[in-house]
């Protein structure tokens, strides 16, 4: 199922039909970058951009280039390079000052759109002042074979317009991909602040349960910094995602306060209540973020589920044993008047034993390793996504 999966998977990205401009593009620039282990989207999203964003501005800048020529040729030039080069430092810091690394997944495709136009800016100016320096350093060359057009007012006029199509073109780039970035960011007033505001607290509090987990303290201890770590993960998506249910994240919070109002509960309990509430907080993540599903932290969090569910399944079965053996324990004459103390520690004793001799079987302090590890992960997930995760 998994292998049919990973098959749709790579199948539902776009298939692009190499052309020759793309394979040069391939060859000459990308080739080493190509060469590098790519996921199937990665490399998707690599041949998006080459079909259709560097071939699509290489086409556009030799066909406008080929437009400008007569004007080059027939008119003064100076004009035109006074025009291009502030025009190609605009286009220039456009381009390498954008950056789409916060855009809102649902506005991917306009992104594509926002900087194909930048991009296209950019390499026409680029090839229109290469030719226009070309025109002006070989002048020497041309300039007898097309000084009786020079007199032409015709050809004056139709150079005149063709130029003014192109700067006009160019020109127009420009403000399409600034008009469209603008609006992008627009739309991202606020997101980081807001995300960090209701973020920050809970990424704290998951910092701190997954030390106390890790530095052994006792099941009560654990419970609580457990509840507490959930309670404000879950009150902080409600914050923050207007499209939550809110019927099942108050359920959600109640469960972690069943952590934090009885953190004395057998551990068994606290350890289902556990796996229930990351499993609720990674359905809800893979649910809402698309790219989440193949995140390590979402590989790593499934992994360590299934090895708490297998420690969940052997407890009663443990427990049986354990106190199997206790009451055979007991029943011995050496035992019969032991105090509450050696029976503690007998039965702790026992319980290491039949651990033992159980396979796959962990103890306590292994499971709150495990929840530990969980609740890294977990932070790691609410750091990138917490803002875009909603719980329907």
């Amino acid at each position: 199922m998994e292998e049919n999966k990973k098959k749709e998977d790579i199948n539902s990205f776009p298939k692009y039909k190499n052309s020759k401009l793309g394979n040069i593009i391939r060859a000459t620039f990308l080739h080493s970058f190509l060469n590098i282990h790519l996921t199937s989207s990665e490399r998707a999203l690599a041949e998006e951009a080459i079909e259709k964003k560097y071939k699509v501005a290489i086409y556009s800048s030799s066909l406008y280039c080929l437009l400008l020529l007569p004007c080059l040729l027939l008119l003064d030039t100076q004009i035109v390079i006074s025009v291009l080069i502030p025009t190609t430092m605009v286009a220039g810091t456009a381009w390498f000052s954008v950056s789409l690394a916060s855009l809102k997944e649902k506005f991917a495709d306009f992104g594509l759109e926002l900087t194909v136009d930048l991009f296209n800016a950019f390499t026409l100016s680029l090839s229109m002042l290469f030719i226009a320096t070309v025109c002006s350093l070989t002048t020497p060359l041309w300039i007898d074979f097309i000084q009786p057009l020079r007199s032409n007012i015709s050809a004056i006029i139709v150079s005149s317009v063709l130029g003014i199509v192109v700067v006009g073109r160019l020109l127009f780039s420009i403000f399409s991909g600034s008009l469209r970035y603008d609006i992008n960011d627009a739309m991202l007033t606020g997101q980081n602040e807001a995300a960090e505001r209701y973020f920050k607290q809970s990424l704290s509090v998951l910092h701190k349960a997954s030390q106390v987990l890790k530095t052994g303290r006792s099941l009560h201890v654990a419970n609580y910094s457990i509840g507490v770590a959930f309670f404000e993960v879950f009150t902080d998506i409600s914050h923050t995602s207007t499209g939550s249910s809110p019927e099942k994240i108050n359920l959600l919070i109640e469960k972690a306060n069943q952590l934090i109002k009885d953190p004395s509960m057998e551990e068994t309990q606290a350890n289902e209540l556990t796996i229930e509430l990351t499993e609720s907080f990674l359905a809800a993540c893979t649910a809402s973020v698309e790219k989440s599903k193949t995140h390590k932290s979402t590989i790593a969090i499934e992994d360590e589920l299934e090895c708490l569910k297998r420690s969940v399944k052997l407890a009663p079965r443990m427990r049986e044993k354990v106190e199997e053996k206790l009451q055979s324990v007991k029943s011995a004459a050496s035992y019969g008047n032991s105090s509450e103390l050696d029976l503690f520690e007998l039965k702790n004793k026992i319980r290491d034993l039949v651990q033992s001799e159980t396979p796959k079987a962990e103890d306590q302090e292994m499971t709150d390793l495990r929840i530990s590890v969980v609740l890294d992960e977990v932070t790691n997930l609410v750091e990138e996504f917490g803002h875009l995760i909603v719980v329907s």
